[in-house]
């Protein structure tokens, strides 16, 4: 992942992962999936908003050891922490309170998910949780766009 714009086809492909993943009745998958795109689209923003254009290619020797202590950071896979990072805390907290898909959003996946879930057992997750998780993720007012517009 070389820039932010490849972060973000990256988050969106994993929510497309996600929904197959549900078709296919493996739901605990696809909740982490579909939490993981969205981890990966607050990274995404962090890169935009820090103006930092190759945070996670480890290989790139060009980068000194200040973006190396910032990587370790953002290293996260807490939603909240990101979501702060990202500079989004404040707005998203204003805008959930008129934004159901927001609303919902928040108690899915800032209450619930974090990336430990890909090591519990089936049946952690219900199947409609995460139908309207996918759902309130792929919708043009859902959280993904809203990432992105932000």
């Amino acid at each position: 992942m070389k820039n932010p714009s490849d972060i973000k086809s990256l988050a969106w492909q994993r929510l497309d992962e996600a929904k197959v993943l549900y078709r296919n009745k493996k739901y605990d998958g696809a909740f982490y999936l579909a939490g993981y795109s969205v981890e990966l689209m607050l990274k995404a923003k962090i890169c935009e908003n820090w103006g930092i254009s190759n945070l996670f290619d480890l290989d790139d020797k060009k980068v000194g050891a200040d973006i190396a202590k910032i990587r370790e950071v953002v290293k996260t896979h807490k939603l909240t922490i990101l979501l702060i990072l990202s500079g989004l805390k404040t707005k998203f907290d204003s805008d959930k309170a008129s934004n159901k898909n927001l609303f919902k959003a928040n108690s899915l996946l800032f209450e619930r998910w974090s990336e430990q879930v890909r090591y519990f057992p089936a049946g952690f997750i219900k199947n409609n949780e995460v139908k309207g998780l996918i759902d309130l993720l792929k919708d043009k007012k859902g959280l993904l766009k809203w990432i992105e517009q932000n």
